[in-house]
C-alpha cells in the first residue's frame, strides 16, 4: 500500500545516513521478508528506478542547455558531456537486450533473476511510461525547491536553469559513495551553478541550504516512519542488525 510504501521510503532516506547503506539493506529486508521480493529483483527494481529518474533529469538538463544557454562555455559544454554520457548509459540500461543465460550454478542462477527482474520491469510499458513520468515529477520538484533556495537568496537566475540545477543533483545519485551523498551532492550543486555563470559561493551555499531541508525532513517525517514501521516490526530492525554483523565478521 501507498502508506506503508511511504513509511518504507522516509525510513530508508534516514537509514542511508548510516555507514553500509543500511536504509537500502533494510528495505530490502523488508520487501523480502514480508513480500517474498528476492533480493536480485529488488536490485533491479531499485536500479530501475534510479535509472528512470537520472534518465528524465539528463534529458531535461541537456534540452536546457543546448536551446536556452548554448555550449559556448567550457563549463556549460561539460556539463552538457556529462548529461549526454549519463543518459546514453541510462537507455543501453533499460533496452538494449541481454543475452540468454544458462547455467545452475550460484552466479549463473543470480545472473538469470537479474536479467528476469529487468524482464519484468520492461514488460509492462504503460507502468514503465507511468514510473517515468513520476520520475520527472520528483525531479521536478527538486528543481521547484532549488528555485525557492535561489529567490529567497535574491539570484536572479534564469528559469530553465533550475532544471539544469535539479538535474545534476539526480543525476550525483549514481554517486552514491558517501552515506546520503553527503558531499557529492553539494558539490556537484555547485559544480553545476558555475557551469550556468553563477559563482560558486552562491552555489555552494545554496546547496547547503538544500541539503538542510533534506535533513529536517529526515529527522522530522523520516525519524516518525522509522519509529513507526519498528514499532510494527521490531524483529525486521533486530535481523537487519543480526546480518551485518553476521557479513562484517565473514569479511574479517
Amino acid at each position: 500500500g501507498f502508506a506503508e510504501m511511504f513509511h518504507l521510503h522516509n525510513a530508508t532516506i534516514l537509514l542511508n545516513y548510516l555507514p553500509m547503506k543500511f536504509g537500502t539493506l533494510y528495505r530490502a529486508n523488508y520487501l523480502k521478508h514480508h513480500y517474498g521480493l528476492i533480493y536480485a529483483h529488488f536490485t533491479v527494481l531499485f536500479i530501475y528506478l534510479l535509472i528512470l529518474i537520472t534518465m528524465a533529469a539528463a534529458v531535461v538538463g541537456l534540452s536546457v542547455l543546448l536551446t536556452v544557454y548554448g555550449l559556448n562555455r567550457h563549463e556549460t559544454f561539460l556539463l552538457a558531456i556529462i548529461f549526454l554520457v549519463v543518459l546514453i548509459f541510462s537507455v543501453v540500461l533499460v533496452f538494449i537486450p541481454l543475452p540468454a543465460i544458462k547455467g545452475t550454478n550460484k552466479l549463473t542462477i543470480t545472473l538469470h533473476n537479474l536479467a528476469q527482474g529487468r524482464q519484468m520491469m520492461t514488460e509492462n510499458k504503460f507502468d514503465l511510461c507511468v514510473n517515468t513520468l513520476l520520475a520527472t515529477g520528483c525531479f521536478l520538484s527538486s528543481s521547484v525547491q532549488l528555485a525557492i533556495i535561489y529567490h529567497s537568496m535574491g539570484q536572479n537566475v534564469h528559469p530553465a536553469g533550475y532544471l539544469v540545477l535539479g538535474a545534476v543533483a539526480y543525476v550525483t545519485m549514481f554517486l552514491g559513495i558517501t552515506p546520503g551523498s553527503l558531499g557529492l551532492r553539494e558539490l556537484a550543486l555547485a559544480l553545476g551553478a558555475v557551469a550556468l555563470g553563477i559563482d560558486f559561493n552562491i552555489g555552494s551555499l545554496a546547496a547547503v541550504i538544500d541539503r538542510a531541508v533534506a535533513l529536517v525532513w529526515s529527522f522530522t517525517i523520516g525519524v516518525a516512519s522509522t519509529l513507526y514501521l519498528w514499532y510494527k516490526f521490531p524483529q525486521d530492525f533486530k535481523k537487519q542488525k543480526n546480518e551485518i554483523i553476521y557479513n562484517n565478521s565473514n569479511m574479517e
